[in-house]
């Protein structure tokens, strides 16, 4: 949050004239990011709440529709872990096709599972 306000101030600045590409594509870059991170956490704290309820198999019987919205979820949650774990770049990472929509969909799903 500070760098997008500290890029929305430069953005303002009378001198920011030959920068003015470089200073708009950081703000969409450091906007993403942000996106991605409000989202990373809500599916995060979801999951970790309801993995352990739909790791039990009575519980996947009980709510087989459930289940598998919660189990399309954790494959793509555990992808997006694995595909972290490997780019150390969070730049770069957060920059993957994608990846923005995947948690918002992930959070939807999640939500409809609670």
């Amino acid at each position: 949050d500070d760098h997008i306000v500290m890029t929305q101030s430069m953005s303002f600045s009378p001198f920011k004239g030959p920068f003015a590409p470089r200073i708009d594509e950081w703000e969409t870059l450091m906007r993403l990011v942000s996106d991605i991170f409000e989202e990373w956490i809500k599916v995060q704290r979801q999951w970790m709440y309801l993995e352990p309820i739909f790791s039990s198999d009575d519980i996947m019987r009980q709510l087989p529709t459930e289940g598998k919205r919660f189990a399309g979820v954790d494959r793509t949650w555990r992808k997006v872990m694995s595909l972290a774990s490997q780019e150390s770049d969070v730049l770069a990472f957060c920059k993957m096709p994608r990846l923005l929509q995947q948690l918002s969909e992930s959070n939807q799903m999640l939500e409809m599972v609670q």
